[in-house]
């Protein structure tokens, strides 16, 4: 049985990992083998908004859906009716938190406030120019990357100057917040992580918020949009002082790098600045737990769950959408109401929810590509490979393209062959007489289609 939840390939004086394209690792015994790769989840059109997507946030206390498109603040419905509330201008991506009155929105240096009475920006002395927020014990916590801020116990538009406090386990500049789980804030320097917790007995005269002694690491984040809570454990595009930026896994005071050497390879081809734009989200479906890596110029997936019981080099994909090698879908949110995953889009106004049942987004059928390893077969003949999948549910059929390298760099002629017709479920991927193999090989498997395929063990019969 050949693994196919990754690839090979031979490039300048190095061996990368060739990942799949639009796949999805999934975890489970098919077959003899330990896990298959699914068809990525399309996208399917939801509402029409005012504005390219800055953000959005779903407030339980208010139980509605709000999204910042363009200079608008949209409330949106379950039907996908949008809603205007107000105007907040700007540019990239924005930060939403929630109280119990309220919801919060840092945007361009500004701080916004929607509530019953409506939106409005709060304009205060003593408020600085935040970059990102959170809501900790009955205040919003903000910082402006030098100090941490809060406001007021009674007022939520009200910031006083003693309220102020620093990050101080490391000199480097504060790049974001989070508010953990056993409700105690992170505060994310450049190369440091401190937490703070709420101390109600604090003087009058002094901040709230107490540095948490022992609970610090020495690594950090690159932008302000570059983390997320998962699993119980954060998630982080960063690093340490002097080593390159990676993807790391934080718990309390312990850390671990889930990145590849081949993640790392991607990575490093951006500049630091370039990475202080990224986005990290989080997504949960049908108990996988995903990791998405907004990157200029890639999308990455990580399923975590996958990552946990195989290792992370099993758990690694790109997802991306036609010719483009980012995917068009962030700010993904769970809309409760409708059960469904609810997302941005990069390239028009729109929303789209997540759809299962598609390969297609946006009714555009979408391309996939599956790898092989690098197969030692010297002065053999291939007779016959076999792909196992799910045949039958296709509509209409779907065909996959075969090629072969011979020299792990340059891929030969595609050959294709029908995989899935509707309602024939014995189907199988069968192609025979490859031709004979010198030394090595390595196979790529290439299908476009509006409908999903899953594909588990490859077998290759030779002599």
């Amino acid at each position: 049985m050949i693994p196919l939840i990754k690839g090979q390939r031979k490039s300048k004086y190095d061996y990368r990992d060739n990942l799949p394209v639009n796949m999805t690792a999934v975890a489970s015994q098919i077959e003899g083998d330990t896990g298959y790769l699914l068809a990525h989840d399309g996208l399917t059109e939801f509402a029409q908004t005012s504005g390219v997507a800055r953000g959005g946030y779903f407030n339980e206390r208010l139980n509605n859906h709000f999204r910042v498109s363009g200079n608008s603040l949209e409330s949106i419905g379950t039907d996908g009716s949008i809603e205007t509330l107000g105007s907040i201008a700007g540019q990239g991506t924005v930060s939403f938190a929630e109280s119990f009155n309220s919801l919060a929105i840092v945007a361009g240096g500004k701080y916004y406030l929607y509530d019953a009475a409506g939106l409005q920006e709060v304009i205060s002395p003593n408020l600085g120019v935040p970059i990102d927020i959170t809501w900790f014990s009955g205040i919003y916590v903000m910082t402006d990357g030098e100090y941490l801020f809060n406001t007021d116990l009674q007022d939520e538009t009200e910031i006083r100057v003693l309220d102020y406090v620093s990050s101080e386990f490391a000199s480097d500049p504060i790049k974001g917040l989070l508010r953990t789980d056993s409700n105690q804030i992170v505060a994310f320097n450049r190369y440091s992580t401190e937490y703070f917790y709420f101390n109600a007995n604090s003087d009058v005269n002094a901040s709230p918020l107490q540095v948490i002694p022992g609970k610090s690491n020495r690594i950090g984040i690159v932008g302000t949009h570059c983390k997320c809570f998962l699993d119980g454990a954060i998630f982080i595009l960063g690093g340490r002082k002097d080593e390159s930026p990676s993807i790391h896994i934080l718990s309390g005071a312990n850390e671990a790098t889930i990145a590849t050497r081949e993640i790392d390879k991607i990575l490093g081809e951006y500049t630091e600045s370039e990475l202080s734009g990224a986005v990290l989200e989080d997504r949960t479906v049908d108990r996988d737990k995903f990791l998405l890596v907004h990157l200029p110029r890639h999308t990455l997936l990580y399923n975590h769950t996958v990552g946990q019981q195989q290792g992370a080099a099993a758990a690694w994909t790109f997802i991306k959408t036609n010719e483009n090698d980012t995917w068009r879908g962030i700010y993904g949110v769970f809309d409760p109401r409708i059960s469904k995953w609810v997302y941005g889009d990069r390239l028009e106004n729109k929303l789209g929810y997540l759809d299962q049942q598609s390969f297609a987004q946006y009714d555009e059928a979408q391309e996939a590509l599956i790898y092989t390893p690098i197969i030692p077969a010297k002065r053999v003949s291939i007779n016959q490979i076999q792909l196992d999948t799910i045949a039958g549910y296709s509509d209409p059929a779907i065909s996959v393209a075969m090629s072969i390298s011979y020299d792990a760099v340059t891929w030969g002629e595609e050959h294709w062959t029908v995989v899935s017709k509707p309602d024939n479920y014995n189907t199988n991927y069968i192609i025979r007489r490859l031709g004979f193999v010198a030394q090595s090989f390595s196979l790529r498997f290439r299908f476009i289609s509006k409908d999903k395929m899953a594909f588990s063990g490859l077998t290759i019969n030779d002599r």
